[in-house]
């Protein structure tokens, strides 16, 4: 329970004022996500951009927030999309989000909130306390692999933890040495700047865990500057890792739009000249909310991969809709699926309060990333709620409005 305790703590603390954008935010990954700038802008980053045309890799400028570009979107769109991942959103993505977003959204696989591993092993109990999914064969109920995402700086005990983990039925790990927040103390994408220490965290979690078990890495471009990059994959570039999970901005860019940076994944890409991931598959995260955005990140970083986060709030059935299978799902429908969320809570546990502040999170984001014209006037009278029979009115309300 003390994770969805947390997550409700985040979504309170962000109140209204948060979740709309109108304050400074700091502190969690979560809190910065949502103080961010929306925007319909890609920031890609200075310099020359590699993007593609067709299947070849052209090179043109990129200024420094690049809006959608229509031939990019079009030479993306006849790119293969592989995967599509759910971000490991910490305060956010707990088992019952991940529950009720699978059910929706057809994942390849979703991801643990981060798991912080000390100087000693997480013992099987709290393993199973935060990933439920291992007692039902890894999965969620609608059957979508749930990957246990580990955070923290002792080699060893990082080891044992990820064992334990298999023992109780996970069938994949992923290293965090992505998480910006400054709460995380000598973790997350603050070790980037230690190369020897992350390659051995990754070399003996490598070598304790079975072949046939897959080995993820989520990492940023640095901790200051892109240009940390190649340095950054080569220390990661173990053999025997899977695939990189590549957030497209620095430590220091937290989740600013500004600070997206796509064209810096392609300058390590194997099939350049300075490539160096050394047959590692490579997965691009950052920014992508639709399918506009996720073809023209498929023409700037040619990776058949990608991971989503809070945009999927808006749109619980984003991975068909950045494949071209559906149109985004309707605003009444993603109003179903915030209650169903609300439910879920319900069956973990959860007190009213708690369970009010995570629907308001679910909905802020909603807001926030695709709903803001017509949601927002809805979304203020929806923070003044005090109870689940107040809130099921204000959404049944909506949704008659909605179909009127």
């Amino acid at each position: 329970m003390r994770r969805f305790f947390e997550g409700a703590r985040a979504a309170r603390n962000l109140g209204e004022r948060a979740l709309l954008g109108t304050g400074k935010l700091e502190g969690t990954a979560v809190d910065a996500a949502v103080g961010a700038a929306a925007g319909a802008a890609l920031a890609l980053g200075a310099g020359a951009a590699p993007v593609a045309a067709g299947a070849q890799a052209v090179t043109m400028p990129a200024p420094a927030a690049l809006v959608l570009d229509p031939q990019l979107v079009d030479a993306g769109a006849k790119l293969p999309l592989n995967k599509v991942y759910l971000a490991p959103m910490e305060g956010v993505c707990d088992p019952p989000m991940r529950q009720v977003i699978t059910r929706y959204g057809q994942y390849d696989e979703c991801f643990s909130e981060f798991i912080r591993v000390t100087a000693e092993p997480c013992p099987h109990k709290t393993l199973l306390r935060e990933v439920p999914e291992l007692e039902h064969d890894g999965k969620t109920d609608s059957g979508c692999l749930c990957r246990v995402q580990l955070l923290g700086d002792h080699p060893q005990a990082l080891a044992l933890t990820a064992q334990r983990a298999v023992e109780l039925g996970a069938r994949s790990i992923d290293l965090n040495f992505g998480c910006p927040s400054r709460f995380v103390h000598h973790g997350g994408s603050l070790l980037l700047k230690e190369p020897e220490l992350i390659h051995e965290i990754t070399a003996r979690v490598r070598e304790a865990l079975d072949p046939a078990i897959f080995l993820s890495v989520k990492f940023r471009l640095g901790v200051l500057s892109a240009t940390e990059l190649s340095t950054v994959v080569a220390a990661l570039a173990v053999p025997g890792v899977n695939e990189f999970i590549i957030h497209a901005r620095t430590r220091k860019d937290l989740y600013k739009a500004e600070g997206l940076n796509w064209p810096a994944i392609t300058t390590v890409l194997d099939d350049t000249e300075a490539g160096c991931c050394r047959g590692i598959a490579v997965v691009a995260n950052g920014d992508i909310t639709d399918l506009a955005s996720s073809c023209q990140c498929r023409a700037v970083t040619l990776c058949s991969r990608q991971m989503v986060g809070r945009a999927a709030f808006g749109t619980p059935n984003l991975p068909q809709v950045i494949r071209g299978q559906e149109p985004a799902m309707a605003l009444a429908s993603v109003l179903d699926v915030a209650w169903e969320f609300g439910c879920e809570l319900q069956k973990y546990g959860c007190p009213e309060k708690s369970v009010l502040d995570r629907l308001k999170q679910f909905l802020g984001y909603a807001n926030k990333y695709r709903f803001k014209e017509v949601l927002s006037p809805f979304f203020y009278t929806f923070c003044r709620c005090q109870t689940l029979v107040e809130a099921q009115q204000l959404l049944s309300s909506k949704k008659l409005e909605l179909s009127a």
